[in-house]
């Protein structure tokens, strides 16, 4: 039975799932008693941000008594010239997250229904559910973004369709010619979000804003916390058309970001050089997790991100927890709905040797007690 505190609440809000992150490193080792944790379960960058952003960060410490820029008008001017568009196709968010959420505030009404993959970044599910609307999660084709099961699933009463590419937590992209494709055949009135928070570690590198000035509504949504590693600031950002990011705009928190993330992302911003070292490193690794991967017997998504989808024969809900008990925290694939995989991020060369080392070990004394 319901109490009165609970019928008080929203009935759109009752049963939104509650969003689950990877274990932090301090309470493993509290749990564990362990004193060296390697967390390769966030997709977090283990190389971190560019030193320029941290002379920075500390810089703006100083100003932290007074209210950021509410219109961050450097940072938007900084990537609006990178992009070649006014600092009004820009919008920023406490991370993808929030922007996420002002998409859902701005344009999506009860009952209509928002189309997505499953699975993928599960915001688009709730914040779908928070304004009334109708999720519906078409699943993945072979771990790739599911374009043809999204156009079969279009109707009426179609609002918006979320694309994660490359997707969370598969790993893989999409190409230029399916995506193009695919954009050919949605009715022109329908939004178009293009979720592209691992695009700097992509080779292929198409991104949706090649539809940007077409004649429909599209958003497309960036991070600082991948590729920049700056996760802990929260700052993404989104590219559209400015009729669509002045409705975001009026949803949208004030001072939602603060004054040292829009210090250090304006200096990763800049630092080019320090980025495109961080890819460089991420694709070393990438390249070798999966090789390694591949010989133990392993069957993985190809990935263009920092980290990786791969199988086992053996529970991955028990791998994860041999592994934990190693220190060494991995993403199970049972909370994506595949229990036979992880989801590995890539860490530092030592820090993946590590892994690697262990998994060997594990599914040695797997095999010889079966």
């Amino acid at each position: 039975m319901q109490s009165i505190f609970g019928e008080l609440a929203r009935k759109e809000i009752r049963n939104l799932p509650l969003y689950v992150p990877g274990k932090p490193i301090d309470e493993v080792k509290r749990e564990l008693g362990l004193s060296e944790i390697i967390k390769l379960a966030s997709n977090e960058n283990p190389w971190g941000p560019s030193p320029q952003a941290i002379v920075a960060m500390r810089d703006a410490v100083g100003e932290i008594h007074r209210y950021p820029d509410a219109g961050a008008f450097t940072l938007k001017s900084a990537l609006g010239e990178s992009y070649g568009l006014s600092s009004d196709h820009l919008l920023l968010g406490n991370g993808s997250e929030e922007i996420v959420q002002m998409i859902a505030k701005a344009f999506f009404r009860p009952e209509e229904e928002i189309l997505m993959g499953k699975p993928s970044f599960p915001r688009y599910e709730t914040v779908s559910r928070l304004m009334g609307a109708i999720p519906i999660e078409i699943p993945l084709e072979e771990g790739y973004y599911p374009l043809q099961g999204l156009l079969s699933r279009i109707t009426e009463k179609t609002r918006a369709i979320f694309l994660c590419n490359p997707n969370n937590p598969t790993g893989t992209v999409l190409s230029e010619i399916d995506l193009r494709a695919f954009v050919a055949q949605v009715p022109p009135h329908i939004l178009l979000i293009f979720d592209e928070a691992y695009i700097e570690f992509s080779e292929l590198n198409f991104s949706g804003l090649a539809f940007l000035e077409e004649r429909r509504p599209i958003i497309v949504l960036r991070t600082f916390s991948k590729a920049f590693g700056l996760a802990g600031i929260r700052l993404g950002y989104a590219i559209a058309r400015p009729e669509l990011t002045d409705a975001m705009n009026r949803v949208r928190e004030p001072f939602n970001s603060n004054a040292v993330a829009l210090a250090g992302a304006l200096a990763a911003w800049q630092d080019k050089n320090y980025l495109q070292e961080t890819i460089q490193k991420n694709a070393e690794e990438r390249r070798y997790m999966s090789g390694r991967l591949l010989q133990l017997g392993a069957r993985i998504y190809p990935t263009e991100t920092n980290f990786i989808f791969a199988f086992f024969e053996n529970s991955s809900i028990s791998l994860s927890q041999k592994l934990l008990e190693r220190g060494i925290i991995v993403r199970p694939g049972a909370v994506f709905g595949f229990p036979a995989a992880l989801r590995i991020t890539f860490g530092t060369h030592e820090e993946n040797e590590k892994f690697i080392h262990a998994l060997e070990e594990i599914m040695e004394m797997d095999s010889m007690s079966n």
